[in-house]
């Protein structure tokens, strides 16, 4: 596929002329206008790049399919696409929550388009093992699929603040709300479930690309011990803890997190 076929498929844009291009991935529920707030604390010698993934924001929806979508590896092959068709070379690639993963999982594949990856509260696996503390028991992801079949607005409704967790800031669970309510409701359950009943965990120690694990506190998505268990399985990575709270610190300390990209890049 042509570069400009899957700019325009993946809808990239680039947002300032020139600088060291860094490319950023959003997360489930959300689109690239999640990165807003991090980008517009950068400086000008960084060239921020976000796109969406096609079901997201304003992709091109007709490329999508449910067969393709399934599992992760439509994701990964689109992701490939994009830092492909930029024609850069190696790049900074920062990812939020499973874009965190599917970054990893497309390094797995072509190392060579990646420098390095930072990842924002990524996980493996999001259920409990005997083993393993996820964060979640399968009844509580299958009663959160649930909702989202029975009422899209009431399931945005419920998750934004347990997840925004700023109690302080209301404004900012408004806003995570209205991104998960405007979302497809049929790919956004596609999606969760990919997402939440997927395991990774085997192929972390393939991950040859540096990799930059960035968590906060009281992330009820992904607990500390799913980080400390990545960063025991991936050959090259560093712990940076944010000050802040919750799972989406762009959105609440979008000064934060891009000081802390900044001083990784």
């Amino acid at each position: 596929m042509r570069a400009d076929n899957i700019q325009h498929r993946n809808y990239v844009i680039k947002h300032r002329e020139r600088g060291t291009p860094v490319l950023f991935g959003h997360g489930f529920g959300c689109d690239q206008v999640i990165w807003l707030p991090v980008i517009s604390q950068l400086p000008e010698e960084v060239l921020p790049i976000t796109f969406d993934y096609v079901g997201c924001g304003r992709s091109d929806f007709s490329a999508y399919s449910k067969e393709k979508y399934c599992d992760f590896s439509g994701y990964v092959a689109d992701l490939i696409d994009v830092i492909e068709s930029l024609n850069v070379g190696a790049i900074t690639y920062v990812g939020h929550s499973v874009s965190g993963m599917i970054g990893m999982l497309a390094s797995i594949e072509r190392p060579d388009l990646f420098q390095q990856i930072i990842a924002i509260g990524p996980s493996p696996r999001y259920l409990n093992d005997p083993d393993y503390d996820g964060g979640f028991e399968r009844e509580d992801i299958i009663e959160l699929l649930s909702m989202m079949e029975r009422n899209h607005f009431e399931w945005a409704g419920y998750l934004a603040p347990i997840v925004m967790k700023n109690s302080h800031r209301p404004e900012l669970a408004e806003q995570l709300r209205d991104s998960f309510a405007n979302s497809n409701p049929e790919i956004s359950r596609q999606f969760a479930e990919v997402v939440f009943l997927s395991d990774n965990r085997d192929l972390l120690p393939q991950v040859k690309t540096p990799v930059k694990l960035m968590y906060c506190d009281v992330d009820v998505i992904v607990p500390e011990a799913v980080i400390q268990y990545m960063a025991k399985k991936i050959p090259q990575t560093q712990l940076i803890k944010l000050n802040a709270t919750g799972h989406y610190p762009h959105v609440s300390s979008p000064e934060v997190v891009s000081q802390a990209i900044m001083a990784n890049i």
